[in-house]
């Protein structure tokens, strides 16, 4: 599970030729004209965020950029190209912004915002004021519930960021040691939850659906697998039925895993492809306790619906691969 990552960082460019250092850019380092918002959505742990400036400026802002270019690049590799690239007469200064941590919680955050400002003696800000409060040697954190090995767009942030006065290595280090002091202060149990998944398949296709579930788990970030072995369920008297079990350690909440399960349980066609039954505490965790389903017809419906979801978090990769598992599932006999 990732619960920390870079995040893009800033770099302030003043020039008088803004048309010709936006083309060479373009032309040397693949970057691409954004708004600031676009930028920011579209940018990874390797991205660093251009503003053109005019030079006849004693303190640059984002609100001053006259270009906004999303490079795929750190800024040394753009420094570099600068110099190599005989780039460097078309620019008056270069300033350094801060840098940028994104960091995983656990609900809706505030908890862990709160205790992460007080540690940190950090100031709450909007992205536009932590970037032209920053300095080089400064840090913005921001927050977010969802998995974080991908893309974030603007509405999976936690509001406000919060600007801290430490470099980014130092303060990525403490993070990396602390941060799940962080997480677990946002869980309404204040502790992570160990659950069992259960897999029941008739046609013996455990492997298959082994895969499934791991590289679901795996895309979205859901924990850490503590386990596997093979287990007999009692489901009736003096009848037990063979299970392949996973132990699962996460931050999630188990009705939030139960609706992951329901939505592998079917195929978009409605289709059934296997049984997944969570424990947490020895106690099942019953499609039942998800409230607005009251019978077997609408749990179908609504599983198709819960991986219609799904499937729209997932990467290409990962979409392509569990496709093509269910396939073979769907072929055997």
């Amino acid at each position: 599970m990732i619960y920390i990552r870079m995040g893009p960082r800033f770099l302030f460019i003043r020039t008088e030729k803004v048309q010709q250092l936006q083309d060479f850019i373009y032309k040397h380092l693949q970057g691409t004209l954004y708004s600031f918002e676009e930028a920011l959505e579209y940018s990874t742990e390797n991205s660093t965020i251009i503003f053109l400036t005019p030079p006849n400026l004693t303190h640059t802002r984002v609100e001053d950029a006259e270009s906004i270019l999303l490079v795929p690049a750190a800024s040394s590799i753009i420094l570099m190209t600068f110099i190599n690239e005989t780039a460097s007469p078309w620019i008056s200064r270069i300033q350094l912004g801060p840098a940028s941590l994104v960091l995983r919680v656990a609900g809706d955050g505030k908890d862990a915002l709160e205790q992460i400002q007080r540690e940190y003696q950090a100031q709450a800000l909007n992205w536009l004021e932590a970037i032209d409060l920053g300095e080089a040697d400064d840090t913005i954190i921001s927050l977010t519930n969802k998995p974080i090995n991908h893309n974030l767009q603007s509405k999976d942030f936690i509001h406000p960021n919060l600007l801290v006065s430490m470099p980014v290595n130092l303060l990525s280090h403490r993070l990396r040691n602390e941060g799940l002091i962080f997480i677990t202060h946002g869980l309404k149990s204040r502790e992570w939850y160990e659950l069992r998944i259960n897999i029941y398949d008739s046609r013996e296709l455990y492997h298959e659906h082994q895969e499934r579930l791991q590289l679901i788990l795996s895309e979205i970030e859901a924990g850490m697998i503590l386990g596997e072995s093979w287990t007999k369920d009692h489901a009736l008297m003096l009848f037990s039925v063979v299970a392949y079990q996973i132990k699962l350690f996460t931050m999630l909440e188990p009705l939030e895993i139960k609706k992951i399960l329901m939505a592998l349980e079917y195929d978009s066609n409605g289709k059934r492809l296997v049984d997944l039954d969570l424990y947490h505490r020895n106690k099942k965790i019953s499609w039942t306790h998800i409230g607005g389903i009251g019978s077997k017809f609408e749990k179908e419906k609504v599983c198709v619906s819960y991986r219609e979801n799904l499937l729209k978090q997932l990467s290409e990769d990962t979409l392509i691969r569990l496709l093509e598992i269910e396939k073979k599932i769907n072929e055997s006999k």
